[in-house]
């Protein structure tokens, strides 16, 4: 499994939004696809070398998952996946208010035939309690399951998104692999709650992106640097600002943790690929 561009593990950024228009009502700019290859490609400079980010999981705007058609909501990113396999793949927005036959019915369409290999929940973009909706998000869980998909969990947000709040779910959905998207620190700090339950449920995985240098070292700190993975939630943060916090843990103390480059690559991008693909090596373009 080797980058095309630096013979290294490849760069996969777990968690980003592509769509067109706005984001969401007087928010405009949406990433469109033609903007987030740029990006992805960088150059990033890491390790006193050039990467790029080699492949990503690409959502779409969760604003507009909040009602509606779920195929409506996942075209743009299945035609962007479509054009650029080798660069993105897409990861499906999962809302348990919608009918669920239909989320069903579109999800596996979209894993069988357009090659998604992700599922996202927001309980808090979309106004619910995830233990209240076991019920609506359990024939998802049985699709993930079924297709060895990883689920990815927003979290740092309340009212709805405490990871404890959702690890009875991760409990009973035991052979799902679930991701605690920005190690639960997207508006509050929730990264010691997030990784309590990572040290107790073998199933959970962390995103690193938008967790502090801090908050970083204490998840590695219990934690095998395979159960992190890394992610930017591009374009509400920049790529590379994410991927800068990796890399310092490969300093000596105080400031890094003398992180080895196997784990480090691990972290880049080796589990992630791993969650969507199992042992199948990427595609990558020269």
């Amino acid at each position: 499994m080797e980058s095309s561009v630096t013979g290294s593990v490849p760069i996969v950024d777990g968690h980003v939004h592509i769509g067109e228009g706005e984001i969401e009502p007087g928010r405009p700019g949406s990433l469109e696809a033609h903007m987030l290859l740029g990006l992805m490609d960088g150059p990033f400079h890491l390790l006193g070398g050039q990467r790029r980010i080699d492949h990503v999981l690409a959502q779409p705007n969760i604003f507009m998952t909040r009602e509606g058609d779920p195929w409506d909501h996942h075209r743009y990113v299945a035609e962007s996946a479509a054009a650029h396999p080798d660069r993105i793949t897409g990861c499906f927005v999962a809302n348990p208010l919608l009918p669920v036959d239909r989320t069903v019915e579109v999800l596996t369409d979209l894993i069988e035939n357009h090659g998604f290999r992700g599922v996202k929940l927001h309980p808090m973009g979309h106004g619910y309690a995830p233990g209240r909706m076991r019920d609506q998000l359990a024939p998802v869980f049985a699709v993930a399951e079924a297709h060895d998909l990883p689920v990815i969990v927003h979290q740092g947000d309340p009212p709805f998104s405490h990871p404890t709040q959702f690890a009875p779910l991760a409990e009973e959905f035991s052979n799902v692999r679930f991701i605690l998207a920005h190690l639960g620190c997207q508006r509050v700090v929730l990264a010691p709650e997030a990784i309590y339950v990572a040290t107790k449920l073998d199933n959970i995985y962390l995103e690193t992106g938008w967790g502090a240098l801090p908050r970083v070292k204490e998840a590695l700190a219990v934690l095998d640097p395979g159960r992190l993975v890394f992610a930017s939630d591009c374009p509400i943060q920049e790529m590379g600002s994410q991927l800068r916090v990796l890399e310092v843990l490969t300093w000596d103390p105080p400031i890094g943790m003398g992180l080895s480059r196997a784990d480090l690559d691990r972290m880049m991008g080796g589990t992630m690929w791993s969650l969507m693909y199992g042992d199948r090596a990427p595609v990558l373009a020269a």
